[in-house]
């Protein structure tokens, strides 16, 4: 894999020995790989004939996920202060709880986490963590998100929002000057934040689904001139989101696109005046409590890319997905994210845009009980009818948050995606009724 500055290199991980850490260990860990393997691994991801592979389930990716600093260039946003303690009340019915999952198999969570190449999960009620299992990682490893951290991006937008410094009604050239001219001066920001831009080069949703495996396609040249994939003779991002072209009417349906997500990465660094990894760092994680500082991997160009490559450690994801909480204060030290601001992001969604795209089309029997009813909005995948809400990333990451039963259920996946961690989540939800 070609990179400009690619890092073969073995980095050091200095962790914080902290009480509250609990050494919740199953299994064996990647971090017990050999020298010899890792270095087969890095020369694996090294071959440009392998970079399409990074997206993807294997027993090198099984490693490298949670090891990206290895083979990447990354951008650091960093803790502040003293980590919170969080709190430990093990509930042992969690892991009892059974849920309908992949091909209507019967499970329960603990069956469903031994069946399922699930890395790592936690569930936290009340800012106290009450289910917590790690089966090829410990607590201080760090492990890709992918698109669960889309909504790392969509919440500085909220916040930015909440200041009036960016408006959603707005064209997205009101703010990312690079793309004036173009098609984007008719897309607004807030079909931008909530995937609903109706322009061609999407993720999943083109005629030929193949975006992200054929290099001819809007989204594949996109991510190459990011380092993703190999460079094609294309570096500038711009000019290829410059000769994109709408194919519908903005805001009709929830068509999944990560450009979408870099995008309003680009924003904020345009009304901030600074790197991405700095007002995430400012605005967000050093407010958290965070045992650990995350990475962004970085782009040959320049770009931190917050849309999903991003790395940091379970517990801290779950200290992010309590800002959602009434527990925010009690589990981050800070209150970050307001009512008003939650309120929005749970009731802005469409419920008409949802179902026809791609991504709506397979979450719909995920989330059984509000199927019909569910919507998207700043970034978040599935937003249900009593406000619970759902995001995913590739090789099933993800984040579920439900701000009235005080809940946040985080998980670490070497999947293909499919294992339908969400309804195991939508049911330790629901046994909370």
């Amino acid at each position: 894999m070609r990179y400009t500055s690619l890092k073969i290199a073995l980095s050091t991980a200095i962790a914080l020995a902290l009480p509250q850490v609990a050494p919740a260990q199953e299994g064996t860990s990647t971090a017990d790989t050999s020298l010899g393997r890792v270095k087969e691994i890095q020369e694996y991801f090294a071959d440009p004939a392998n970079a399409v592979s990074f997206q993807f389930a294997s027993p090198e990716t099984h490693y490298i996920w949670q090891h990206v600093s290895q083979i990447f260039p990354t951008a650091r946003f960093t803790r502040s202060g003293m980590p919170t303690v969080l709190e430990t009340a093990t509930d042992e019915a969690i892991g009892d709880i059974s849920f309908t999952g992949k091909e209507g198999a019967v499970r329960t969570v603990a069956e469903h986490f031994e069946a399922m190449p699930m890395d790592a999960m936690l569930v936290m009620k009340d800012g106290k963590i009450i289910y917590e299992r790690y089966k090829t990682m410990s607590p201080d490893m760090s492990h890709i998100t992918f698109s669960a951290s889309k909504v790392f991006s969509s919440t500085i937008l909220a916040l930015l929002e909440e200041e009036g410094k960016v408006d959603l009604s707005k064209p997205v050239t009101e703010y990312v000057d690079q793309l004036k001219g173009s098609v984007w001066d008719s897309v607004t920001l807030r079909e931008v934040a909530d995937m609903q831009t109706g322009l061609n080069g999407t993720e999943h949703d083109e005629p030929n689904p193949d975006s992200r495996t054929n290099p001819q396609q809007i989204w594949y040249r996109w991510a190459a001139t990011l380092g993703i994939f190999p460079n094609q003779g294309e570096s500038d991002t711009f000019a290829v989101l410059r000769a994109m072209e709408r194919s519908k009417p903005g805001g009709e349906v929830f068509e999944y696109n990560s450009i979408n997500t870099w995008l309003l990465a680009r924003v904020a660094e345009a009304v901030e005046d600074r790197p991405f990894a700095e007002i995430f760092t400012d605005r967000v994680w050093s407010k958290i409590g965070a045992d650990h500082d995350g990475d962004f991997i970085m782009s040959p160009n320049g770009f931190a890319l917050a849309f999903g490559m991003t790395s940091i450690t379970l517990r801290d994801f779950a200290r992010f997905g309590a800002m959602f909480t009434p527990s925010a204060e009690t589990v981050t030290g800070s209150k970050v994210i307001s009512d008003a601001v939650l309120e929005r992001i749970q009731t802005s969604g469409n419920p008409d845009a949802y179902p026809d795209g791609y991504v709506g089309h397979v979450m719909s029997p995920k989330f059984a009980d509000a199927e019909g009813q569910l919507s998207n909005a700043y970034m978040w995948d599935a937003i249900l009818p009593d406000g619970d809400m759902f995001k995913g990333g590739v090789g099933g990451q993800g984040l579920y948050v439900s701000p009235s039963k005080d809940l946040v259920a985080v998980w670490f996946t070497t999947g293909d995606g499919s294992e339908w961690n969400e309804a195991m989540a939508r049911a330790i939800a629901l046994h909370f009724d």
